[in-house]
């Protein structure tokens, strides 16, 4: 897609995505695991706000073994679309929807008893086998089987010939802390369960317990398969820097400025009169506000880069406009392209930067990006 094209008639603000960085992420972390090790790339929240169904596909195409989602619509789209790998559905199902999950072929995760009744029978009366991972919970406490009573449910139910486990996993909660002991507290939870199930001779093909953090500080947590998330998206999952793995950001967030004008030492500028002017002052409208996904928590504390130079965000973040003091970039004029997040004239402003201005996490700063910022998909014919 042409982006003067694109732009032509159009709100100019706009994501940029780009997949052939999708796929050297990807390739780098194959590369770096084991080969016995399969691969899970987590997609759900619409990627992470990098768009489900192009991701999807490129994922698919490089080779991913399956692909993680959350609830069953956001499979329903992806396999409208076209993606045909194992969709795992990570936040289970509600009771009504089994019909639908076994005719779309998903597996559905199970975590409680009458979850796994329901689909055996659903799967019975159509005649049709349905794959399921059953979860456990190591001390998380959201969602799974505890780890004491999860042999003893598998072994109830084991001789259901239509409700098939073919995975078991657990979700860390301190991954992203190499020094918290809980995950290795965790790991050994899991691996009683795992011990367990080779007693009773389980058939499941997947075990996995490792997200990002946890691929890059536990190696022992790799298992049959790991399921990276921010990490294949060229985000650090950790606190600090990391060295094990080379990541590319693939999204970038921009605009272009809307209006340039002259604010005079002393005047206030923005809702309730947050910043006032210290000097003579060119201040940048942006056509970007908390509705596409600018969290107004970056009002007088967040950056974006104009012309190479990072110029600070003023005043608080309307609902669709942004204000910038734009005087320390000279001759700033409509047009001129901002970026929120990403890269211009070799100056980076990092979704983690974001993040820790906005008080928050990255994966927050990247699903906030609202549906009415269009995504333009770069490098689509990569190979």
């Amino acid at each position: 897609m042409s982006l003067p094209n694109f732009l032509q008639g159009n709100r100019p603000t706009w994501v940029e995505v780009d997949l052939s960085l999708l796929q050297r992420n990807f390739l780098g972390l194959r590369n770096w695991l084991p080969q016995s090790v399969k691969i899970m790339p987590v997609i759900k929240a619409d990627a992470y706000g990098h768009g489900a169904v192009p991701v999807a596909l490129r994922l698919q195409k490089m080779g991913a073994d399956a692909l993680a989602v959350a609830i069953l619509e956001e499979a329903l789209v992806l396999r409208d679309a076209g993606v045909t790998c194992p969709l795992l559905l990570l936040n289970g199902f509600w009771p009504g929807q089994e019909n639908e999950l076994i005719r779309c072929q998903l597996t559905p995760v199970v975590s409680c008893p009458n979850l796994l009744q329901r689909l055996e029978e659903a799967a019975g009366r159509a005649r049709q086998r349905v794959a399921y991972h059953l979860e456990v919970d190591t001390g998380m406490a959201r969602l799974g089987v505890a780890w004491e009573d999860a042999a003893a449910l598998r072994a109830k139910h084991a001789s259901s010939g239509w409700a098939q486990c073919t995975g078991v996993f657990t979700h860390f909660s301190t991954a992203e802390d190499a020094s918290n002991p809980f995950t290795r507290i965790q790991l050994e939870r899991f691996t009683q369960v795992l011990s367990a199930a080779a007693e009773q001779r389980w058939q499941s093909r997947w075990r996995h317990a490792a997200n990002s953090a946890g691929i890059l500080n536990f190696r022992e947590s790799w298992l049959d398969g790991v399921r990276p998330g921010l990490a294949i998206y060229g985000v650090n999952p950790l606190p600090g820097p990391q060295s094990l793995l080379k990541l590319s950001p693939i999204l970038s967030f921009k605009t272009q400025v809307m209006q340039v004008r002259t604010l005079r030492h002393g005047r206030s500028a923005g809702y309730g009169n947050t910043f006032c002017a210290e000097r003579d002052s060119r201040i940048a409208t942006l056509p970007v506000g908390y509705a596409d996904g600018v969290a107004r928590e970056l009002s007088n504390r967040g950056q974006v880069l104009i012309r190479g130079k990072r110029l600070p965000i003023v005043g608080r973040i309307s609902m669709d406009l942004t204000l910038v003091d734009a005087t320390e970039a000279m001759g700033v004029e409509t047009g001129d392209e901002v970026v929120l997040i990403g890269t211009q004239r070799g100056e980076t402003i990092l979704v983690e930067e974001v993040a820790a201005w906005g008080r928050t996490i990255p994966y927050e700063i990247l699903a906030r990006i609202g549906g009415r910022v269009p995504r333009v998909y770069l490098g689509s014919d990569s190979t």
